[in-house]
């Protein structure tokens, strides 16, 4: 099994909602949020994708985890950091107790 199959799997084993998805590399991504061509939205969402994907390289792919949960959020992680993302899909349901 490849790795993108093994993230797949891990998150439909999961309660929380959640959608794994591997770009060819970050321009990707950003091409096509330019692609919505929302206005402002789309200049907002280009301004934040951008600075989430500062570290990644131009030739580096890239993998995107969406949280369509209660708590929605989009995680980044390259393939040398398949480690933190099988960490952040196992613990999605756990809630974080501050205090």
């Amino acid at each position: 099994m490849d790795h993108f199959a093994y993230l797949n799997d891990l998150a439909a084993a999961q309660h929380t909602k959640l959608r794994v998805r591997r770009f060819e590399n970050k321009n990707v991504i950003i091409r096509r949020n330019l692609a919505n061509n929302n206005g402002l939205t789309t200049a907002v969402w280009d301004a934040w994708l951008r600075r989430e994907l500062r570290g990644f390289g131009g030739f580096e792919p890239v993998i995107e985890i969406d949280n369509l949960g209660e708590h929605q959020d989009i995680h980044f992680f390259s393939e040398r950091q398949l480690a933190d993302a099988v960490h952040y899909i196992l613990n999605v349901d756990h809630a974080v107790l501050v205090g």
